[in-house]
């Protein structure tokens, strides 16, 4: 049994492909089955973590499902308007 979670551990640890980064936040992906943004959420959280950066990591969230992101990783956010994300990004890179 794994002690933090509760949940009975099924794959063995030496036999992982796929182990959650630190990044990640403990809350449940609350998107539909098939959806990509958990995968994107995934890659993403990976590279912040391999490249060492997350103190200097401020994520842009639009609108729509990917605007719960903050959710999910362990990074500053901000949200943008519809269609305003690169233009926030933008605006936040030259600061």
């Amino acid at each position: 049994m794994a002690e933090d979670t509760g949940i009975k551990e099924i794959i063995k640890p030496e036999n992982r492909v796929y182990k959650r980064t630190g990044l990640m936040t403990d809350n449940v992906l609350h998107y539909c089955p098939g959806c990509g943004h958990s995968t994107m959420h995934r890659i993403i959280a990976e590279v912040i973590d391999e490249e060492g950066i997350q103190s200097e990591t401020i994520g842009v969230s639009p609108v729509g499902c990917s605007v719960f992101l903050y959710h999910y990783l362990d990074i500053d956010w901000q949200e943008a308007a519809h269609g305003r994300a690169p233009a926030v990004a933008t605006a936040i890179k030259r600061l």
